[in-house]
């Protein structure tokens, strides 16, 4: 696993639209809670629309003017990174902890797409711990995710915090839940709450809030598919045939080449 992701990319937008997606479909285009609404948002002023309502204190260096932090990492920099970096289809993806359709993409069908096409070389992937501001507890699940992520422990403590959001979703403080997932995941205790304590990761997290800004995301799980934005946690069924069909276009060299990061 690499935390970078740095190379040209094959823009494949007539193909997705072809395969059925807008870029504005799927299960991932409205977030909301289990009820339908609009979950709590995490403390403070918050920014944007109804549906991208962040925190201006992950946006800024202090008060509630959206002015860039000091420290900021380009999206190359962030997230965690998975695959070979020669293989031909890169994703690029934003989703958030708290997110319900983050978590039906994660256990149900993540797991597949590494297995057929990430682990064999065939898809690079990178997941970005983005926080949307919709749902309870999203952005201390994500400093989590971070301070696992630190010691090298990212993959299983992601799991763990999908597969088990029911646990620590609603709570008031869940960091009791996220600790015990970090022991699970196989975290030295100790440096992860002191890590979580310090919020040392809130530059990456930050970095990711933004670059998802620039880059117009609005809804949960998002993805970037060799820099085409699509939004939704789509079936295996789709992703099979995306990556099949932009595979095709790539051999027969009727891509241009492109940058999606």
């Amino acid at each position: 696993m690499r935390r970078h992701m740095n190379r040209a990319l094959v823009p494949v937008a007539a193909l997705l639209v072809a395969l059925g997606c807008d870029g504005g479909g799927g299960d991932g285009g409205a977030p909301e809670d289990g009820s339908g609404r609009a979950a709590a948002r995490e403390g403070g002023t918050t920014s944007g629309s109804a549906s991208q309502s962040i925190p201006t204190s992950m946006l800024s260096d202090g008060g509630t003017t959206l002015t860039p932090p000091a420290q900021e990492f380009t999206l190359a920099e962030i997230g965690f990174d998975f695959g070979s970096e020669d293989a031909p289809i890169a994703v690029v993806e934003f989703s958030d902890y708290g997110c319900g359709y983050c978590r039906r993409f994660h256990t149900e069908t993540f797991p597949t797409l590494m297995e057929e096409y990430v682990e064999t070389g065939k898809v690079r992937w990178k997941y970005v711990t983005y926080v949307s501001g919709m749902f309870a507890n999203g952005l201390p699940a994500a400093y989590a995710a971070e301070c696992a992520g630190e010691q090298d422990r990212f993959s299983p403590m992601s799991r763990l915090l999908y597969e088990r959001q029911a646990e620590w979703k609603s709570l008031g403080d869940p960091s009791p839940v996220f600790e015990e997932l970090a022991r699970e995941a196989g975290v030295d205790a100790a440096e992860f709450q002191a890590c979580v304590a310090e919020e040392r990761h809130r530059p990456r997290v930050r970095s990711g809030i933004l670059s998802g800004g620039r880059l117009g995301i609005r809804g949960t799980p998002s993805f970037l598919v060799n820099g085409v934005p699509l939004v939704g946690a789509q079936p295996i069924a789709w992703w099979r045939d995306a990556f099949n069909a932009i595979a095709a276009e790539i051999e027969a060299g009727t891509g241009d080449p492109g940058d999606g990061t």
